[in-house]
Order: C-alpha cells, then structure tokens, then sequence
C-alpha cells in the first residue's frame, strides 16, 4: 500500500507544471544564436530552423551568413550504373536526385524539384536556384522547395544555350538571368516582360561561367577570356587584357578540364588542371585575379584555411572558410566529377592526380556524357 501511494505521488509530480518539459521556444534569442553559430553543416541549421516559427525568425540571419562558413551541398542525379569503359556518348536522365552534405555523406535527403524538371537539360544553378531551359522558355527550379518560376518566351526559336546563372537572388532588386549561347548572351530582368540580347566574336564562343564579385560582373567564356558585363545604360560585354605572372601556367597549357571562377576570402580566383611533371599525371593550380595595376593572372600557393569546391563542368564552383569545424580539411579541393560517387578530395601540396587510374576522377578514358555534365554543389536559397 505505501509503495502503490509513493508511486502515486511520482505521477503527479511528474504531471505538475513545475516539472513540465523546458519550453524551448522561450530559449533566450542570443542563447540560441551562440548555438547555432557553433553548428557546423547546413542540415543542422536547417533543422533548428524547423522547430518553431520563432526559432526560424532567430534562425534567418545566422543561416544568411551560412554561406562561405557552412559546406556546400552536393546536388547529385542518382542514374543506374554505366559501363565505364564504354566510349560511346549516350544522354543519361537522372531516375531522383539527392543533396549530400560533406559533414554526414553518409546521410542523403531528397530534393524536391520535380522528375519531371530534373529531366529537362540542366544549364546552371545561382542563388539556391536550379535553372532549365524547356523550349522557348527558361525554368528556375528552388533546390529545397521544388517552386518554379518560368521566363517570358525567348525572342526566337532555335537557340543552344550552354550556361545559365543568376546575378542574384529572385528578391533583390536588378536581378537578372542570363543565357549563353556561342556568341550570344541573353539577359532577362527579374520580372520584366521580355529578353534583351547581346552578342560578341567570335561567333562560337560562348561564357561558362558568370561570377558577381565586388559590384561587377565577371564572365569566363570558353575561350578562357576574362569579361566584364555592364547593364546600364545598356546591356554590353567588354573583354579584359588579363597577363599571367612569371612562373604561371598560362591557360592554353590547360588540359581536358574547364578552368572554374570562383570567388574566396575576398578574391576572385580561377582553378585549372595542368601537368604534373610525370607522364599522365596532372595537378590542380589556383590563381587570382590581382587587379592593383594591369589585370594579372598570380599564382596561389595556399588557400590557407580555406576549401574549394567544385565540379567537372565548371559551371557551380563554392568556397567554405574553416572546414576543419565541420571535419573537412583546408587547402583542399572537393571535386565532383561524373559517376554516382561522391567527391574526391586533392591537397594543393603538389599533390599529382594519375590519369590512368580507373578510380581517378580525371580517368583519361572515361567517355560517358549524359544529359547532366556532373553533380553540382549548391547552397539553398534561403541563405541569399
């Protein structure tokens, strides 16, 4: 009987508010701040962001800065396995696709763009944006949520667009998506009604890469020519004289790899693959853009606590400060190549990459081209 009452008593002391669950919402802002400032991967902060509608308001500025101190997330097609020695090129379409983060790889979710989209031939991806193009018309596709946003219907029919980028996110004012076709650049403003072309020589030349850095507008064509967009008081491109610097590989020793813009700690930067000093070995070299006096193409030795990320096209490179907080390492570079593996991970120490290695992600004999050049690493849009 004493022992029934004394578990009574428990009961309903373990009902009474005073030791009711802590009520999480309350936590104190700054509190929760400090916490998520110390969480280390996107996913973590995504799901803090999820409890509450307070802690998602809390939580917006700290996932804004995300970007450069959280890893990327690899936006990967996930396609039935391929011969790899097949050297005949065949499109491949992607049956899902799935987002890996580099501080748990081992634990994938699921994108929520549509399959039917996914399939569509992928041009690019800014600002937490996938972009599409679908007859006369481009597709922007949000990686987490699945929304789309479509364009006015492109002046003519006909064009073969290589590149699509963003110069920022759909909210902020004088956004503009722009499309690259050989020796045509097309600009369309967020929200306006129709397009406006711009073209360039030669004629089968197109860019590859547009990066906004510092106010300006960068454009790497596939010529390996540094340019400069302007948008007002009209659309225009203006080449840059751009030199390389004593003791720099110059772009046309570049072999089988497109250069990759990319902006880190405050400088642009350019990566390319060039000779390792053995037969059929290579190695990755950064560069950036010194623009003190004459544009100058310099020579970095290390990133320092840097990461660089990037992918076999060319076209959604990233940086991240301080890997070594979510367990990456610094001076590095993640590279996401074809296949349905992950990413390899190269040091900057000289360090060669053999090409005749099947495992290699530069295996000189791989041929397979689908309808995606390669994974992509992104960043969701609610951190622009």
């Amino acid at each position: 009987m004493r022992d029934r009452s004394r578990s009574d008593r428990n009961k309903r002391r373990c009902r009474s508010p005073s030791a009711s669950a802590v009520k999480w919402a309350d936590l104190l802002d700054p509190l929760l701040v400090s916490v998520l400032d110390r969480l280390p991967s996107l996913r973590d902060r995504f799901a803090v962001a999820s409890v509450c509608r307070t802690w998602r308001a809390v939580s917006r500025p700290s996932l804004s800065s995300a970007t450069g101190r959280c890893p990327p997330l690899l936006f990967r097609p996930f396609v039935g396995p391929f011969h790899r020695r097949s050297r005949r090129c065949h499109q491949i379409s992607p049956r899902r696709c799935d987002l890996l983060c580099p501080a748990a790889p081992f634990a994938p979710s699921r994108t929520m763009v549509s399959s039917g989209t996914v399939n569509l031939f992928l041009l690019g991806s800014s600002c937490g944006h996938l972009i599409f193009c679908e007859g006369r018309r481009a597709i922007l596709a949000d990686i987490f949520t699945g929304d789309e946003l479509r364009s006015p219907d492109l002046p003519s029919d006909g064009w073969r667009f290589h590149y699509g980028a963003l110069t920022g996110s759909l909210s902020s004012p004088g956004s503009n998506l722009l499309l690259s076709a050989n020796g045509n650049l097309l600009r369309w403003g967020i929200g306006d009604s129709k397009w406006e072309e711009c073209s360039f020589t030669p004629l089968d030349v197109h860019m590859k890469r547009i990066v906004a850095f510092k106010g300006h507008i960068f454009a790497l064509d596939s010529a390996e020519r540094l340019h400069v967009l302007q948008f007002s008081p009209y659309f225009s491109i203006k080449q840059m004289a751009v030199q390389w610097a004593a003791g720099s590989i110059s772009s046309g020793m570049n072999i089988g790899f497109t250069q990759q813009l990319v902006e880190c700690g405050g400088e642009l930067m350019l990566v390319q693959v060039v000779p390792a000093g053995q037969i059929m070995h290579l190695k990755f070299e950064v560069y950036r853009l010194d623009l003190s006096g004459q544009p100058t193409w310099v020579k970095v030795d290390s990133l320092g606590d840097w990461a660089l990320f990037i992918e076999e096209s060319g076209r959604c490179p990233a940086s991240c400060a301080c890997p070594g907080r979510w367990g990456g390492r610094s001076n590095c570079i993640y590279y996401a190549g074809h296949g349905r593996g992950r990413w390899h991970v190269f040091s900057l120490d000289n360090t060669a990459i053999d090409t005749t290695d099947p495992e290699s992600p530069l295996y000189f004999e791989k041929q397979c081209i689908s309808m995606w050049p390669s994974p992509i690493w992104v960043y969701p849009s609610m951190l622009y």
